[in-house]
């Protein structure tokens, strides 16, 4: 499934302002074709919300927005639109339902008052007074006809003045409607740094300048360049790339941090970029570069430090070591979280995470059901997930980088290493295996490394790691067969059993008898076939191969 493609510069990867995430993006204040119609997005956000956005006069990169909050400004567009002609489709009915009703009217009394014209005309195309050809009985009656026409002119030109009044009415609330669609912003108060901050703010500035050190991005366990937000799961190929970027623009990307953000850094190479001193350790570094004429201030390091490598990581503050970067950050905010649950101590960098930590001390009051099958769900996404894949059968999971929408997890993980080119691969420290996801690593470490076998046969001792493998196992103390072919009707006690005879069916059978209709997708097995059904004949000469 894929959305139809919108004309206009796009940005791959980009980091959209309206929810944050790295997707393919396009330009907000920028004019895009969508359908044959041109639109803006930050004209949208006006119309619809009252939203003026700042900062539309930057860098392209500093004002993107992705497919999927492009797709939702142009629902509360649409919305908006609709609502709007609705209440005009109002006011019409209204107008025109009066008119109706006064157009009924007014046809009778045309006609009678065109008999009572006629008859008050007549009179006037003789030259003599009208006085002499009425008597005095039927001079009252012409003056009430008289009167009677003209409270019908003056019924109608009120009707009229009513009806303009309606339009006018009309036209006073679209203008108002269109007034309370834009809100003037409150300006907002830029956050006041502490003179510490500043200072610590400025010497991270000043040791990734003037130092070899890698500051990255994280998403769970991937890598991110800080500066072109480039994947990567290798952090020996992220160093490389960052070397390519000029450290200069680090500043620019820092003002997109926000406060609470921590920033993270590699310090597997400190060396100075103004000579060839070889440094260790960053402190040393900082004493170092004042050398240089750089100043550094008197402040605490206000980022997290870390030495990355492919294999296990260690916590350079304790020596705790971790399979996977997302362990290492979690245990990090044991060191340097300010966010503190009062609970039960659990340390957060961020405090939207530990209000989400928070709820799980909390009973669970509200449950969103799903009306199709009567499922629980502790959230709103999750329900929309199990809707959209069990019930819709509607793709749910959109690539960060295109249009395309996915299935399931799996789809678009394959999906982001074949089109997109993303480095999927994690290699075992233990032997010389590798795998493209983290998952497949770590099921073949408790397997083949680490022996976790926790299923084990009551009959022969013998374990498993899988409940499938030991259930499959059992059938060969039972002697049930309850994998059976739908082709043929052989059974087999194993399904990798079922899996290999399969394969005579849905092969090409390349051999074939030439005594009989025999065909054989292996030519060992129509060996077998001749020397059993054929056994004066040749083996070399008894067969065919087809084409």
């Amino acid at each position: 499934m894929s959305v139809t493609k919108t004309q206009g510069p796009l940005y791959d990867p980009g980091l959209c302002r309206c929810c944050g995430n790295i997707k393919k993006c396009r330009i907000l204040n920028v004019e895009y074709t969508h359908h044959g119609q041109k639109e803006i997005y930050s004209d949208l956000f006006v119309d619809c919300f009252g939203l003026l956005l700042s900062q539309l006069d930057g860098e392209p990169t500093e004002r993107l927005i992705c497919a999927t909050c492009v797709t939702r400004l142009r629902e509360a567009n649409c919305f908006r639109l609709q609502v709007l002609q609705c209440e005009e489709k109002l006011l019409t009915t209204r107008v025109n339902g009066f008119d109706n009703d006064d157009q009924g009217k007014e046809i009778k009394c045309d006609t009678v008052i065109k008999e009572e014209v006629n008859i008050l005309i007549e009179p006037e195309y003789d030259a003599e007074p009208m006085d002499d050809h009425h008597s005095d009985d039927e001079k009252p009656l012409i003056t009430r006809k008289k009167r009677k026409l003209k409270k019908l002119r003056k019924r109608k030109r009120e009707k009229l003045d009513v009806t303009d009044e309606m339009l006018a009415e009309m036209q006073r609330m679209s203008e108002k409607l269109e007034e309370m669609q834009y809100v003037e912003p409150a300006p907002q108060k830029p956050e006041k740094k502490s003179s510490e901050d500043i200072k610590a703010f400025a010497n991270v500035i000043t040791i990734v300048e003037n130092s070899y050190v890698c500051p990255f991005d994280t998403s769970f366990s991937d890598y991110f360049c800080i500066y072109c937000r480039r994947v990567f799961t290798d952090p020996i190929k992220l160093r490389e790339h960052t070397l390519t970027h000029d450290p200069n623009t680090f500043k620019e990307v820092l003002s997109n941090y926000t406060n609470n953000k921590k920033i993270q850094i590699d310090i597997d190479r400190i060396d100075c970029r103004l000579c060839p001193e070889v440094i260790s350790d960053i402190d040393v570094f900082k004493r170092h570069v004042t050398l240089h004429g750089k100043e550094v201030h008197e402040a605490p390091n206000d980022f997290l430090k870390f030495k990355l490598t492919s294999g296990t990581l260690y916590c350079l503050e304790c020596g705790n070591t971790f399979s996977f970067f997302h362990a290492l950050k979690k245990h990090m905010a044991e060191h340097f979280g300010t966010c503190i649950c009062d609970v039960c101590g659990a340390h957060y960098f961020e405090e939207r995470m530990l209000v989400l930590h928070q709820k799980t001390h909390k009973p669970v009051d509200e449950v969103f059901n799903c009306k199709e099958c009567g499922k629980n769900f502790k959230s709103k996404y999750t329900r929309y997930i199990h809707i959209a894949r069990n019930h819709k059968k509607e793709a749910a999971y959109q690539c960060s980088k295109c249009d395309e929408v996915f299935f399931s997890y799996t789809l678009r993980y394959r999906h982001m290493i074949d089109y997109h080119g993303e480095e999927r691969l994690f290699k075992c420290d233990q032997c010389d295996r590798t795998y493209d996801s983290r998952k497949s690593l770590r099921e073949h470490n408790r397997r083949f490394h680490l022996k976790i076998l926790k299923h084990e046969c009551h009959l022969c001792d013998k374990r498993f790691y899988l409940p499938s493998r030991l259930k499959e196992h059992l059938a060969s103390h039972t002697g049930e067969r309850n994998f059976r072919c739908e082709f043929c009707g052989k059974s087999y006690p194993r399904l990798r059993g079922l899996k290999v005879h399969m394969q005579s069916h849905n092969s090409d059978k390349k051999f074939k008898c030439v005594m009989c209709n025999a065909a054989f997708t292996q030519n060992v097995n129509l060996k077998n076939h001749i020397k059993r059904q054929h056994q004066g004949l040749d083996v070399s000469e008894g067969y065919q191969e087809c084409n």
